[in-house]
């Protein structure tokens, strides 16, 4: 059969119409499953080119195929299986659709048509949602035939890109009337605007199973810059208490889908490759839902693969912590990790240069090397710490120490010009060197130390010389963020309270100097009422005014004796904070050494009271009494009982 056999229509007679010159060509009627391609042999039938033809939809006949029924046309009612997902997902159906277009020349219309805005049609990746997208236009304008003229383009351009037309297309139409009601209040179209066109169903991947090594994804390389931090490699993996281990991914098979060309799109079965058996130790429990199986810790501790075993442990020996060997530590304080490090040669760091170590607990039987930190809650070395390393923990015990140790409770054999900052502090023999903290005794003290304490300084032997003991209230980090507070606070109170005395005399002078007058006018007030004679406003309004400012002044006034008083108040907080400085006190229980310096600082106003012991002086206990305003550095032979 030719493609004029199909033609329908005006142009029946064959013989007739091949007579006609091309040039007179208008349209044709023709019943087709591909527009594009009969538009192609329409114009080259008649020496067109296809961009001078356009067409026009006529009517569209759906069929449908599956395992009951071939090519069955649909009626209109049928067309609602369409809704249905679980009809368009047998895998068996097909579908094609016959359309009936009137193809024409363009420029040959004879009904003149509405101008459109600019439509474009758009879909995801699998076309399961078309998307039309009308442009902002102030050409556009209404029209009764403006809606259905928008549905037909819309409908052509589905055809072209090979879009069922009429199938699960109903938001199409409720957008249109929307966009066109719009079009006729505003009488253009202010801005884009996209709906859904038509939509098939999606296809829902399957799942492959997985096993998930949550642990693993704790290790961060990077540092604070971005930059790969190669020390970090996780040679401890930490997990807490009831955190997910591990976690097994069931496979799930996935759902197949249909696009809005009607093509079935299906999905493959979900991929299984961990197929053996997790084992796991008391120590993990498992917690089991219909997608996967949870390995949850029932303590805390470090990840232990061993013997295809998986086992939550505690206490760890290694023999060094080094670059080569383990990289840098990282688990948590809270994680029950205990860490012994056994190396003990003294030519080698048992924590070396630039490692940092982080977990509960860390016993280390040799040394600490350069720049590297140590944070636990519980921290003792054997050997000796590096000038530059840094020991952060609640209890420290150290037996010989050159860097800086910052803890609550601390413990030294030998302090040989390294930092202490603690609550208190214990050393057998110190040699220079630096110690903060509230209490501090030290065994035997030789020389150039600095030793600050809040509370007690106690030193059983003083050996040495060019030391200075110095007591200060706000040195350890409580009392002095509370005494920076509070200065902060006075000094803002007092530099507000600066012009409150001008303010207030000024507004003391206005309401004396207009008392008298206001008097007159309350009075003249007064008068007019007893003569039931209405005052004048004018009147009311300056007694009114008059008032204000008597208001004004008292709160004025009011909030000037607040703040007086609430100076007072944060003056007596900060003597009762200085008031620490005269319960402390100094104690050396041997005699003294010359060129030894004892310094006790006043906060508020700040003031060092300072006094140099003289050689082979007896002063058990230095102390600073507060004289009625005066201070005075007691020196006593005899110990008190406090």
């Amino acid at each position: 059969m030719g493609i004029f056999d199909k033609i329908k229509g005006q142009n029946s007679d064959q013989t007739k119409e091949n007579n006609q010159e091309l040039s007179e060509f208008k349209s044709i009627v023709i019943d087709t499953s591909n527009v594009i391609k009969e538009i192609k042999n329409v114009a080259t039938a008649n020496r067109l080119q296809p961009l001078e033809l356009g067409f026009k939809l006529l009517s569209v006949t759906t069929y449908y195929s599956d395992e009951k029924n071939e090519n069955h046309a649909m009626n209109q009612e049928e067309m609602a299986l369409f809704l249905d997902d679980s009809f368009l997902l047998n895998p068996n159906l097909k579908i094609t659709q016959n359309y009936r277009v009137e193809i024409y020349k363009i420029g040959t219309e004879t009904i003149s048509l509405p101008h459109l805005p600019e439509i474009t049609l758009s879909g995801n990746k699998n076309l399961t949602k078309i998307i039309a997208t009308i442009s902002q236009s102030h050409d556009v304008a209404y029209s009764p035939d403006l809606e259905q003229c928008i549905i037909d383009d819309i409908q052509m351009k589905k055809i072209k890109t090979g879009i069922l037309v009429g199938i699960r297309d109903q938001n199409m139409y409720k957008e249109v009337k929307k966009i066109v009601a719009t079009i006729h209040v505003n009488g253009f179209l202010d801005k884009n605007h996209s709906f859904i066109v038509c939509s098939g169903v999606d296809e829902v991947a399957p799942v492959n199973d997985n096993l998930i090594l949550h642990y693993k994804k704790k290790v961060n390389a990077k540092s604070s810059d971005g930059k790969v931090d190669y020390s970090k490699r996780g040679f401890i993996l930490a997990v807490e208490k009831d955190e997910c281990v591990l976690e097994y991914i069931k496979p799930q098979t996935g759902t197949s889908g249909r696009n809005c060309r009607g093509v079935f799109i299906p999905v493959p079965e979900p991929r299984i490759s961990h197929t053996d058996v997790i084992n796991i130790s008391e120590n993990l429990t498992t917690k089991e839902s219909e997608t996967s199986i949870k390995y949850i810790a029932n303590r805390g501790g470090y990840v232990n693969f061993e013997k295809g075993i998986y086992d939550i442990q505690e206490h760890m020996e290694i023999n060094e912590i080094s670059f080569k060997s383990t990289g840098s530590i990282d688990a948590s304080l809270d994680s029950n990790i205990k860490i012994n490090i056994k190396e003990t040669d003294i030519l080698k760091d048992a924590i070396g240069a630039g490692m940092s170590v982080e977990t509960a607990e860390v016993h280390v039987q040799g040394n600490v090397g350069s720049g590297a930190r140590v944070k636990a809650k519980i921290v003792e070395i054997g050997g000796q710490t590096h000038q530059s390393s840094y020991i952060e923990a609640d209890k420290i015990i150290i037996t010989v120490h050159h860097g800086e140790a910052n803890g609550q409770d601390v413990e030294i054999e030998r302090l040989e010009s390294g930092k202490v900052i603690a609550d208190t502090v214990y050393v057998k023999h110190m040699t220079g060197g630096e110690i903060i903290a509230k209490v501090i005794k030290i065994d035997n003290l030789m020389s150039n130390a600095k030793i600050i304490a809040s509370e007690k300084i106690e030193i059983v032997e003083l050996k040495g010389s060019n030391n200075k003991l110095i007591i200060d209230p706000s040195v350890t980090k409580e009392f002095h963020e509370m005494i920076e507070s509070i200065t902060k606070k006075i000094e803002q109170l007092e530099e507000e309270l600066k012009a409150y005395p001008r303010q207030l005399s000024s507004k003391k002078e206005y309401i004396d100097k207009n008392k008298p007058m206001a008097e007159m006018v309350k009075e003249k007030i007064m008068e007019l009422k007893r003569n039931n004679v209405e005052p004048p406003v004018t009147l009311f309004a300056k007694v009114k005014d008059f008032q204000e400012k008597v208001m004004e002044y008292n709160t004025f006034l009011q909030t000037f004796k607040e703040k007086k008083e609430e100076l007072r108040e944060y003056k007596s907080e900060l003597s009762g904070v200085q008031n620490k400085v005269f319960l402390a006190k100094i104690i050396n229980h041997s005699t003294w050494r010359e060129f030894n310096e004892v310094r006790f600082k006043l906060i508020y106003p700040p003031r060092d009271m300072t006094y140099n012991p003289q050689e082979n002086e007896i002063s058990r206990e230095i102390s600073l009494k507060d004289m009625g305003g005066e201070y005075r550095i007691m020196r006593s032979s005899e110990y008190s009982h406090s």
